[in-house]
């Protein structure tokens, strides 16, 4: 399918995020300022999702609804073009230019946490040799409405100096979580902007 408007963005250096091709492949010298600068299965923030996907597929995707506020949706599919198993965008409401604000991609581990932890290493080493002027965090956070917190994610953040972010993330949910909710252990890395990360904080489920 012919990518509208991608021409005009040759001159543009654009760093890949792969689950199966390392990012130190790329050119030591090529560094990363912007979140802009960074794509996840040839996709970028700011991109249509029209140039990439037909509208009638589109709208064939499961479609997420936030309960405080619809200024922003998220789409999602497990028809990914490439290494992801799944790949989900945060579009606008009412833009008929479908520019998205978030994309995320995921990959499963079935009860294979540890080899979980250790691809998602990898990333973050890989993302911290092709970005500058950003910040790493690193943490667990508990799912605490899930089965008395037994459930958890661990969490590496690296944020712009901007305040845009990078999340990369392995769930470990437990056994019983597993078995009722058919959930499975996996990573995700996730492209956000400053703007759309203020109101997932703010306003998405106030």
């Amino acid at each position: 399918m012919t990518h509208i408007g991608r021409s005009e963005k040759v001159l543009v250096m654009r760093l890949f995020i792969t689950v199966l091709v390392l990012i130190f492949s790329l050119q030591s010298w090529s560094k990363a300022d912007d979140i802009r600068d960074l794509e996840i299965e040839g996709i970028s923030i700011g991109d249509s999702l029209l140039d990439f996907y037909e509208l009638d597929e589109i709208n064939s995707w499961k479609k997420v609804i936030y309960p405080s506020s619809d200024k922003y949706f998220k789409v999602d599919t497990t028809s990914a073009k490439g290494d992801y198993d799944d790949i989900g965008f945060h579009l606008k409401k009412n833009d008929s230019k479908f520019v998205i604000y978030e994309i995320a991609g995921g990959k499963y581990f079935d009860d294979q946490m540890p080899e979980c932890i250790e691809f998602k290493k990898k990333v973050a080493l890989d993302i911290s040799d092709i970005t500058k002027n950003s910040k790493k965090d690193s943490y667990r956070y508990f799912y605490k409405k899930v089965e008395n917190g037994k459930s958890y994610a661990d969490i590496d953040d690296f944020e712009f100096d901007n305040g845009d972010q990078i999340r990369l993330w392995c769930v470990n949910w437990s056994d019983k979580v597993e078995k009722k909710l058919n959930f499975t252990d996996n990573f995700s890395i996730s492209l956000t902007t400053k703007e759309h990360m203020k109101w997932i904080n703010t306003e998405a489920y106030q």
